[in-house]
C-alpha cells in the first residue's frame, strides 16, 4: 500500500484537509450531515464506493472524532391498507 499524501503542515486547515481531503470522505460527511445513515444507505448513495473502503473511511473518521456510531431503530415495513 502506498504512503498517504498529505500537507504535513501544523496549520489547522491543512491538518483538517489531511483528514477530510481523502477520496470519498467529504461525500460521506455530506451524506452524514443529513442525519443517521445505515452502512447500506451510504453504499447506495455513493456508487463506486466499495464496502471495504467505506468501512476504512468510517473507521478513520471515527478515530479522528468526526463521526460517532450509534444504533438506529429497526426499519419499519410499509403497511398495506386494503
Amino acid at each position: 500500500m502506498t504512503e498517504r499524501r498529505g500537507y504535513h503542515q501544523f496549520c489547522g486547515v491543512s491538518r483538517a484537509l489531511d483528514i477530510v481531503g481523502e477520496r470519498w470522505t467529504l461525500l460521506l460527511v455530506r451524506d452524514l450531515l443529513l442525519g443517521g445513515r445505515r452502512f447500506s444507505d451510504l453504499l447506495a448513495a455513493l456508487p463506486g464506493l466499495t464496502p471495504n473502503l467505506l468501512s476504512r473511511r468510517l473507521k478513520e473518521m471515527q478515530e479522528h472524532g468526526l463521526v460517532g456510531q450509534r444504533r438506529l431503530p429497526p426499519r419499519t415495513r410499509p403497511r398495506c391498507t386494503n
